[in-house]
């Protein structure tokens, strides 16, 4: 009998543990049990001055001396500690240790070894010496995968760990990520700062994904501001059918021209010319490979944002109607594959597929794999009652993706895509070509077209067969513009240099947006205007500093991935990562030492991050403390002293200065003075030397107390060139209405009806936030509008008609829930349809509305 202790990696896995064992404590096979877990890492790696000999503490604790990197790795002992958050989790296993024989990592089986990490990384801390198995599981989706996988376990004690190769490639990437991250955001943070800019008080933050991201958005969106669009003109062919029949064309082809004259002269040696078939092919296509998160993030990329997909998955994936999220694979085993195979129909039946599409029931080699991984995203037998039921617990995003993952892999099992392949030439010029394609049988497609992973869709060719005849004619074309940087142009990047799984790829562009709860404290590189990524001002600054990188080029992780793989077939060679880290650090600080200045020079850099430059200082002796002060240079009133000013401060005098403040110049009087402040960080209240600033008496505004909120508020004593009397401001603090005669920019009377508003003003990049007179809002004619409450609590109104059609009740209802919908429209061709999708945030010429985005809809 041996007492065993399965360690799951989070609560939902255990609670499938319990669900197959038969609870969470129990017997299996005659050995007694207790299922703990964590909730993903408990650990983390501590800071890197607490990981090496005190007497080199201060060299790993310095951010300023760049001759400090690269780190030796093996002055480091990679010791752990808790996350803050997370201890009562460490606590829970600790209390359980007591009585067992044998602690089960029963983590997901990332082939990156992560869950292998995550696992021992618990073992070691919690200083466990008896034996250790390994359970690796396709996924926890199925009873027979994890009642197989505790049958044959991997079996350790703590002395072997480091011979086992999946655990060492986890630990050595983690390492890898932690140097070259951790000392480059620390390179990168000091050199910024050198050139002026603080990034709010906050590190850049480097790493070998995201840095490679934000660089080709950057890159690209350069490469599309400095486009310049360049006509050029050809002769081609084209029949009564419209096909086209061109040329390939090779740089120095002088059947281009650039004047549109020339080719006008060049028309004239050709004529209409006879078709000659060359062959007719029938070809086939077989389905495409099983999508990933990653393909769904491109198919969605317009509806959804990637934190929604990643976390709306993870939540089907927990209720095991699809497998396991994280996974590398676009094929399924055998075993998968035939245990499926009976559900198809039923599955076909959720999402409204002829199950007599499904014909093709033996397996091609291209979906299945020998690896006992988690296979390729996919449904599982547990199957929904309809996609209304999937909606209804997972929302919309929840319905899309099941329907996507479920027809990629009913596509599978359907006949090859048949068609005709029919290639021409012109008789008299067999340079000129053309192919058209033309489909026999759709099979797969009817069920998954894989154009849908294509951003830009071409136009297809519908004719059925070439004329008899074609004629020449003149084309203009352009220079190919760079593409837009959106999520399928990014995902596509990530594809080609294989960096990542669907889900780490949608995680890491969350978070350079700082998308999501985990995400909450970081400073976003990335934003997304009108579907197309941007740099912000933190990202414009990595992007400028590490420019021409290796951490920002897709070819060091494919370095690394070898690297990786050569570890885990044989670990003893795991040091080979530290000599990389060394290697790419020592590139990636000399390139960006030679890149700094230029955040001074790069005009977008100084368009958007000039809001993250460092605040300027001065220092000096203040007289009445005599210690050494840095007050800002620019006092929080808008003025900027001069040194004879600031030397003046310091010897406790006060200065006097002219500003202009809302159209009007005022005198202030300032000085230096200790003040309190508390520290928004830990709470502590903290005495430092600032300014201080006298205002004069201010007699355009009234203060009092504001009855409905009881607090101080001011405001101002006019409004529309009304002086408000004693009677109407105490109404006014009462929060009451009150009516007057006022005056208008253009001198005309009228009668304002209001009340104190609390408003809000922008100044530049700030907002200032101001109580004051607001005239009441026109009522609104419900002749001509529909008022609605919306989903978000407010009122708002829009016109009964919209395009010419009356909105129903129906329609209005499903506009106050927000929801979009499909409605046909009258136009002069006929009628069309288009998405609605409401919008409280609509613009026009900067006021805000209540309106619709809209797109048209097959």
């Amino acid at each position: 009998m041996t007492r065993l202790l399965i360690l799951n990696e989070k609560k939902s896995q255990a609670e499938k543990f319990a669900d197959y064992l038969g609870g969470m404590s129990g017997e299996f096979e005659g050995n007694p049990y207790d299922i703990v877990y964590a909730a993903g890492h408990l650990l983390q790696l501590n800071a890197p001055n607490e990981m090496v000999d005190p007497n080199l503490a201060a060299k790993y604790a310095d951010w300023q001396n760049l001759d400090n990197f690269p780190w030796n790795p093996l002055d480091l002992n990679w010791s752990k500690q808790v996350i803050k958050s997370k201890q009562r989790y460490i606590d829970n296993i600790k209390s359980n240790l007591p009585g067992h024989d044998v602690i089960i990592i029963a983590s997901d089986n990332d082939p990156s070894g992560e869950g292998d990490v995550l696992g021992w990384e618990i073992v070691d801390y919690l200083n466990w010496q008896n034996e250790v198995w390994r359970i690796r599981f396709k996924g926890d989706d199925s009873a027979n995968y994890v009642i197989d996988s505790l049958h044959k376990p991997e079996k350790a004690t703590v002395s072997e760990q480091d011979a086992q190769g999946i655990l060492v490639k986890g630990k050595s990437r983690q390492r890898f990520d932690f140097l070259t991250g951790l000392e480059e955001s620390r390179i990168a943070t000091e050199l910024a700062r050198e050139q002026g800019y603080s990034n709010k008080g906050k590190a850049l933050s480097i790493g070998r994904l995201q840095t490679y991201i934000t660089c080709l958005v950057d890159e690209q969106n350069r490469a599309r501001k400095s486009y310049v669009k360049k006509p050029f003109y050809e002769i081609r062919y084209k029949d009564a059918n419209g096909n086209t029949f061109k040329r390939d064309y090779q740089d120095g082809d002088t059947w281009r021209f650039s004047d549109k004259n020339l080719v006008g002269q060049d028309l004239t040696n050709y004529s209409q010319d006879q078709i000659i078939i060359d062959s007719t092919t029938e070809k086939r296509t077989q389905p495409p490979k099983l999508v990933n998160l990653a393909d769904l993030g491109k198919i969605f990329q317009k509806e959804y944002t990637t934190e929604q997909i990643t976390d709306t998955y993870q939540k089907m994936y927990d209720d095991k109607i699809v497998s396991y999220p994280r996974t590398e694979d676009n094929a399924i085993t055998i075993d998968d594959f035939n245990e499926l195979l009976p559900y198809a129909d039923k599955i076909a039946a959720v999402v409204g597929i002829d199950s007599k599409l499904l014909s093709h029931k033996d397996p091609r080699k291209k979906f299945i794999i020998k690896s006992e991984d988690h296979g390729a995203n996919r449904p599982t037998k547990l199957v929904p009652q309809s996609l209304e039921k999937v909606e209804d617990k997972y929302g919309k995003c929840g319905r899309d993706i099941y329907e996507r993952v479920v027809k990629s892999y009913l596509a599978m099992l359907a006949e090859d895509y048949v068609y005709t392949q029919v290639k021409a030439h012109i008789a008299n010029h067999p340079d000129f070509t053309s192919t058209i394609n033309v489909p026999k049988e759709l099979n797969y497609k009817l069920i998954f077209n894989e154009n849908d992973l294509n951003e830009e869709k071409q136009s297809e060719n519908k004719a059925t067969h070439f004329a008899q005849n074609a004629s020449p004619e003149v084309y203009q074309g352009t220079n190919t513009p760079p593409t837009k940087p959106t999520l399928t142009f990014i995902l596509n990047n990530l594809d080609k240099w294989n960096l990542g799984t669907g889900a780490t790829k949608m995680q890491t562009i969350s978070k350079l947006q700082a998308i999501g709860k985990e995400n909450k404290k970081v400073i976003p590189q990335l934003k997304v205007v009108r579907g197309v990524f941007e740099v912000t001002g933190t990202g414009a600054l990595i992007a400028c500093l590490a420019k021409d990188t290796y951490l920002s080029s897709g070819k060091i992780t494919k370095r690394l991935q070898d690297i990786l793989n050569e570890i885990k077939a044989d670990p003893t060679k795991q040091d080979m990562v530290y000599s990389v880290a060394e290697k790419t650090i020592e590139h990636d600080k000399a390139v960006m030492i030679e890149n700094a200045p230029l955040l001074n020079q790069d005009a977008q850099v100084k368009e958007l991050a000039g809001d993250l430059k460092a605040i300027e200082r001065f220092s000096g002796v203040f007289t009445q403390t005599n210690e050494t002060v840095n007050p800002p240079v620019t006092i929080f009133d808008g003025h900027t002293t001069t040194e004879v000013e600031q030397q003046e401060a310091l010897e406790g005098k006060q200065i006097t200065y002219s500003i202009e403040k809302f159209g009007k110049e005022e005198q202030h009087t300032a000085y230096l003075a200790e003040q309190t402040y508390k520290s928004k960080k830990t709470g502590k209240e903290i005495t430092r030397v600032g300014w201080k600033v006298e205002f004069p008496e201010d007699t355009d505004h009234v203060k009092g107390i504001y009855k409905p909120l009881a607090k101080e508020i001011k405001f101002k004593k006019e409004y529309g060139q009304h002086a408000f009397s004693e009677e109407e401001i105490t109404s006014l603090l009462a929060g009451e209405e009150i009516s007057f005669e006022a005056t208008d920019k253009q001198g005309k009377s009228f009668t304002a009806t209001g009340k104190l508003i609390e408003q809000e003003l922008k100044e530049g990049r700030r907002k200032i936030r101001f109580w004051g007179f607001r005239v009441n809002p026109k009522p609104v004619d419900t002749n001509v509008y529909v008022v609605i409450t919306y989903k978000d609590g407010k009122e708002y109104h829009f016109k009964k008609t919209y395009r010419g059609h009356r909105w129903t009740p129906e329609e209005i209802k499903k506009i106050a829930a927000g929801k979009k919908q499909i409605v046909a429209f009258n136009g002069r061709k006929g009628t069309y349809r288009m998405e609605i999708k409401p919008n409280p945030n609509k613009k026009y010429n900067g006021r805000k509305y209540f309106g619709f985005d809209e797109k048209f809809a097959k």
